[in-house]
């Protein structure tokens, strides 16, 4: 399977466990490299794109942005922890 469906499979799975986790979850396929949309769905400001890349030994990590791994696709459960503690609302910001 070529990196491009790949990397939009994984994506796609991650977004269908997000969605089930109380976030929305946008695929944004049509650029170049193919990225999550990701919202806290009761305060939707709190959002950060979600990538997808495979490293040369071929495994495959969601990443933020700025560089920084989330974690493997085959942990999920870590992942989605992770994504929930950057996007949490704080009671009491106003």
């Amino acid at each position: 399977m070529e990196v491009r469906k790949q990397r939009l499979a994984h994506l796609e799975c991650l977004a269908e466990k997000l969605t089930s986790n109380g976030f929305t979850a946008e695929l944004a396929s049509e650029i170049s490299k193919p990225c999550l949309k990701v919202a806290n769905a009761s305060t939707p400001t709190l959002n950060e794109r979600v990538l997808c890349e495979r490293a040369d030994n071929g495994s495959w990590s969601y990443w933020w942005p700025w560089q920084q791994p989330i974690g493997s696709v085959e942990d999920l459960e870590l992942v989605i922890n992770r994504i929930a503690i950057v996007l949490r609302s704080v009671e009491g910001d106003g």
